[in-house]
């Protein structure tokens, strides 16, 4: 199936029936989403049919490109000549690059890495679990109500931990920059601090499930009370570098 062309982009980007800027602020979990029909990029990927790959990727960007090269040029700018000037202000200091080394980026990766871990050092825990719930089951020590309730409740628990610790360093990484551009305007601002308040929303959400998960596997309680412990760490760092973040109205999402 071919590529989006520009001016489907332009088409989409067109339809009032879409919340402006709303996938800048989600935590791009599209099954769980209430807002995917007023959505441009879920309607743009439902459309392509496609999964992403490297080289549309590539195609990805280059329609951009056209698409802010067209728009510049309704304007009576000259393109060529914005492209100069960009390059001869290019920056000392790559903001996406400092943000990597920031101390809270490496907290958020640390995270990752913790979570990672205990998945492959408790596989044959966890497995061990899953047969001793089933035999419980059979011998009628607990009902299959009380099965499927905990069922969901791991089932989930896992699949929100699972989502969100790759979320929680992306989108800090992100928000991080916000410490090394130069003249920023007050949209760029909101955009950091809403990038921000997805991650803390994300912890939140992580706290729960590992909340969850700690009920349901109490010889393991010291392992996730780690765990539990520099989620509780991370989110206290941005708060406290991001005082705005909680405050900033996400749209759709928080309205």
């Amino acid at each position: 199936m071919r590529s989006q062309a520009p001016k489907d982009i332009l088409k989409f980007s067109g339809n009032p029936d879409f919340i402006e800027g709303i996938y800048n602020y989600c935590d791009s979990w599209c099954e769980r989403c209430a807002f995917t029909n007023r959505c441009m990029n879920y309607a743009m990927r439902k459309n392509e049919q496609n999964t992403t790959t490297e080289s549309q990727l590539s195609e990805v960007f280059k329609q951009t490109t056209e698409i802010i090269k067209q728009l510049i040029q309704e304007k009576g700018l000259d393109w060529e000549e914005m492209m100069k000037e960009v390059e001869a202000e290019t920056p000392v200091i790559d903001p996406h690059e400092a943000a990597e080394n920031h101390f809270i980026v490496k907290e958020a990766l640390l995270y990752t890495d913790m979570y990672r871990s205990f998945l492959k050092s408790e596989q044959r825990y966890m497995q061990s679990k899953g047969l001793e719930f089933q035999n419980e089951l059979n011998k009628g020590i607990i009902s299959i109500d009380e099965a499927e309730k905990s069922v969901f409740q791991l089932d989930d628990a896992f699949e929100v931990a699972n989502w969100y610790q790759s979320i929680i360093y992306i989108k800090i990484r992100n928000a991080c920059q916000l410490f090394f551009e130069e003249n920023l305007s007050d949209f760029m601002k909101d955009f950091y601090n809403g990038k921000a308040k997805l991650t803390l929303i994300s912890i939140d959400r992580s706290i729960a499930a590992w909340f969850v998960l700690q009920v349901h596997f109490p010889e393991k309680a010291d392992k996730i009370t780690e765990i539990l412990t520099q989620l509780e760490k991370l989110r206290r760092y941005i708060e406290e570098d991001f005082p705005n973040a909680r405050k900033f109205v996400r749209p759709g999402l928080d309205q």
